[in-house]
């Protein structure tokens, strides 16, 4: 008997796994190409640099370099023409007032305070010798008043006498009309003696205030030659530390020339270049930090220079507390001034060429990462590394701080 035999179906497997490798090919080709056509552009991850949106406790402040510079500084210069014979001190040097610093010398000089001093000896002789000549002749003067005074008061006792002796007939009318004349003359002596001796104190007390005055030019021209003299020993004017001396020994100096240059210790400040675009919010009294690298310390702005030079914008910082002793004139340091602290505020690491206070483009990534789009955000205060955001960003939104050049022409661009 025979028995019939089912032939199975066979399957069309293989040919549909054909067609899945086809297919999977395609849809990751459209898939890839769909994904293309989202961006403009492509920028590699390894060169860019990400930042995230944070609230928390904001200080804003403004960071400048610059150097320690004395807040008095004093030049000595020379008084005189003269040689330099030695150089006491260098720079770098600590002084204190009077100290020796350098010595010069002039033999001119030398010579001219010799003859002044000589002048004066003998001026000051000629005076004495004057008023001796004058205290004569004024007490002859003073005799001669003297003298005609007793005159008068004699023919005045004479005259008084004669009328009393005329009525009686023992005098003769001639000898009273003489005696009475003898007493006029007297009297006129006498008053024009009195009158001569006035003018004569006058006349000495002139002569004596020319000679003083002459006397005492004398001694001014002494006096300053003298200091021109002293000027020779060149010293300091106050404890201070020598920050330069220009000078080689042997070296002539003219009037006027530096000698050596002065700074007082412990009395230093900072001068800090800031950025002009960071400048708007600096002002007198704000706090800063100052770092030698070294240490650091406080200060506070006293000064900002009103004019800009090469971009930057001079801040002048006084210390009120002692300063470390690393600190001395020329010493490069940083500054950071703090501007404001705010409690609560978003804020992200800041972008390449965003200032604050101003509507800005940033570049906002995707919650995949894998694109970055252009958003417009309005931002606030800027410190140093980081800038307020008030609107068009939230927390946990990440942005490209890196430099936009390549992409700032684009809206979007992919990220690889």
């Amino acid at each position: 008997m025979d028995i019939a035999v089912t032939k199975k179906k066979k399957t069309n497997t293989k040919r549909y796994l054909v067609i899945v490798l086809i297919a999977l090919p395609v849809l990751f080709a459209v898939r890839y190409l769909w994904f293309l056509g989202q961006a403009d552009i492509a920028v590699d991850r390894n060169t860019m640099v990400f930042g995230e949106v944070k609230r928390d406790k904001f200080t804003v402040s403004v960071r400048g370099t610059g150097v320690l510079v004395p807040e008095n500084i004093q030049w000595l210069s020379a008084t005189v023409e003269a040689k330099v014979e030695k150089l006491i001190v260098k720079a770098g040097n600590v002084v204190k007032k009077g100290d020796l610093i350098v010595e010069l010398s002039n033999p001119q000089l030398y010579q001219q305070l010799a003859e002044a001093k000589w002048e004066v000896e003998a001026m000051e002789a000629e005076t004495k010798a004057a008023r001796v000549a004058q205290e004569s002749a004024l007490q002859q003067q003073k005799a001669s008043v003297l003298n005609a005074k007793l005159d008068y008061e004699s023919g005045l006792l004479e005259y008084k006498a004669h009328s009393e002796l005329i009525e009686t007939g023992a005098v003769s009318k001639l000898a009273f009309e003489r005696s009475r004349l003898a007493m006029d003359q007297f009297k006129e002596r006498w008053i024009s003696s009195q009158k001569e001796l006035k003018k004569m104190e006058e006349n000495l007390t002139a002569q004596n205030s020319a000679r003083t005055a002459r006397l005492n030019q004398t001694k001014k021209s002494l006096e300053r030659t003298q200091q021109q003299v002293d000027d020779l020993q060149v010293r300091a004017t106050m404890d201070s530390i020598v920050l330069e001396v220009p000078l080689e020994a042997g070296q002539r100096v003219t009037m006027g020339a530096n000698i050596a240059k002065l700074a007082e210790q412990g009395l230093l400040i900072a001068e800090l270049q800031v950025p002009e675009i960071q400048i708007r919010d600096v002002a007198t009294g704000q706090r800063v930090i100052i770092d030698t690298r070294n240490s650091k310390f406080e200060g506070v702005v006293s000064r900002v220079d009103p004019a800009v030079i090469n971009g930057n914008v001079q801040v002048d910082v006084a210390f009120s507390e002692t300063l470390p002793d690393d600190a001395r004139p020329d010493l490069s340091v940083d500054g950071e001034i703090k501007i404001t602290e705010i409690a609560d505020a978003l804020y992200v690491d800041r972008p390449l060429f965003v200032q604050s206070k101003s509507n800005s483009a940033f570049y906002k990534l995707s919650e995949d990462g894998q694109f970055a789009e252009r958003v417009e955000v309005k931002v606030g205060y800027g410190s140093v590394n980081q800038i307020q955001i008030l609107e068009g960003l939230q927390v946990g939104d990440k942005i490209v701080t890196s430099d936009p050049t390549r992409f700032e022409t684009y809206e979007k661009f992919r990220i690889n």
